[in-house]
């Protein structure tokens, strides 16, 4: 016959329990954390929609809004490739996001897109939002997968001009 389990000593189940208690208490308010840190960062980052503004803008008004915001989205994407380091990027994204989508709810909200006289209007503010959500993965994307290496390729071309075959004037 073997010899009892010395782990599974009845006088130290109290312990036991207690240990599995608090490990759980432990681990549920850490997960508990995060999830709520979390989910402020995400409401934090994506305004929601506003109700429908008293004073509506014009229908020409809307559309020029409209390009004024695609313009600004497009020349913050031109930009990503030229942030310095390129790993950066995403974060440098999210805050242009996050201001971005701040105008764009408050243009939304002025132009009274539910009008059904406004279904242009609808389908080019709903488009651009979804170019925007491209865009913002496109930035993820770009700095967590390609940044490293754009990052390194600038690293190597200052210690290749370094070199006195370069032709480039040394740095004291």
């Amino acid at each position: 016959m073997s010899a009892p389990d010395p782990r599974k000593d009845p006088r130290f189940r109290p312990f036991r329990v207690a240990a599995y208690g608090l490990y759980i208490a432990v681990v549920s308010v850490f997960c508990l954390a995060i999830i709520i840190s979390v989910t402020r960062s995400v409401a934090a980052m994506t305004p929601e929609k506003k109700p429908p503004a008293d004073q509506v803008l014009s229908y020409r008004e809307c559309l020029d809004a409209a390009d004024s915001l695609w313009k600004q989205l497009e020349s913050e994407r031109e930009v990503l490739v030229r942030t310095s380091p390129a790993r950066k990027v995403d974060q440098e994204w999210m805050r242009f996001r996050t201001s971005w989508l701040q105008q764009f709810r408050d243009r939304e909200a002025q132009c009274a897109l539910q009008s059904r006289d406004r279904v242009g209007l609808k389908d080019v503010f709903r488009r651009l939002e979804a170019v925007q959500d491209l865009y913002n993965i496109h930035a993820v994307q770009y700095a967590g997968e390609v940044g490293g290496e754009v990052d390194a390729l600038h690293a190597a071309f200052s210690a290749a001009r370094k070199s006195p075959s370069a032709g480039w004037p040394q740095q004291q």
